[in-house]
């Protein structure tokens, strides 16, 4: 669709400038004077072409930049969000870490409870 647009307006152009030749070439005029008129006219339209290239490069050139930054600014952005998921995932693994630890504590209290359990009974059949 873009190319459609894009076809059109140069299509608009190339009919505006023969258009205006035409014209100049049938007016009422002598010779020389027509040909001078045609040359103003190519000339002017020539510096209207390289304004208008101009300008379209200059917002060319600024959209890539905006997209560049675009670009860079989403990388940065996502870069925090590493930074953030691993220092995340370091606290998470540190917080396993002690509850871990704290298991492994509990087993040894009960393991020590179940020990003494076992023993009791044993020592207290002797006894009798």
């Amino acid at each position: 669709m873009a190319e459609n647009g894009k076809g059109e307006f140069w299509a608009f152009v190339a009919g505006t400038l023969a258009g205006g030749i035409l014209a100049l070439l049938y007016a009422p005029a002598k010779g020389e004077e027509t040909r001078e008129k045609v040359r103003a006219t190519t000339g002017e339209l020539y510096g209207k072409g390289e304004e208008f290239y101009r300008h379209f490069r200059t917002e060319a050139e600024k959209l890539i930049s905006d997209g560049k930054k675009m670009i860079d600014g989403a990388g940065a952005a996502g870069r925090e969000k590493i930074e953030e998921t691993i220092q995340k995932l370091e606290e998470t693994r540190e917080k396993l870490e002690e509850v871990k630890e704290k298991g492994r504590e509990k087993i040894e209290v009960l393991k020590e409870k179940v020990e003494k359990r076992v023993k009791k009974p044993a020592s207290s059949s002797a006894g009798e």
